[in-house]
């Protein structure tokens, strides 16, 4: 029995070294976009998203797997929550939090579609304009 678990522990960190993080539903991160775009204002998203991460990519779904690859410019598995069969098949965005090159965390936001497609450094701010959000970074860049 002790050589079964030890040979399945092993076993179960083999497999696909195709990068990516489990994608997550983020309820809070999804309320404090929707707040903002109520009552307005501006708020960096790393306020929001706090992590260790360098940069994010924002992707309107739904977007295949292989788009998903195609925008990020790198293999990725797309799996978890809003997913299915490699797919993300959400109506709302999904972000993508990089740390360099390495993917650290994948976020949807369910049927919110509030942030606009792109790739953005850790600094970007969202700012609230007419009930919908832009995202910018700090001037000179």
């Amino acid at each position: 029995m002790r050589v079964s678990a030890i040979l399945l522990a092993s076993l179960a960190g083999c497999g696909d070294d195709t990068p990516g993080a489990a994608v997550e539903f983020d309820e809070g991160l999804q309320r404090a976009v929707t707040e903002l775009a109520r009552s307005g204002g501006s708020r960096p998203l790393k306020e929001l998203a706090p992590g260790d991460w360098t940069s994010v990519h924002v992707l309107l779904g739904p977007a295949s797997g292989a788009r998903v690859e195609r925008e990020l410019g790198q293999p990725v598995e797309v799996d978890g929550d809003g997913t299915h069969s490699g797919d993300y098949v959400q109506d709302g965005n999904l972000l993508v939090f990089r740390r360099d090159d390495e993917i650290v965390r994948m976020v949807s936001l369910g049927q919110l579609a509030a942030l606009g497609e792109g790739s953005y450094d850790a600094d970007v701010v969202l700012t609230a304009r007419d009930g919908a959000i832009e995202m910018t970074e700090p001037a000179g860049r």
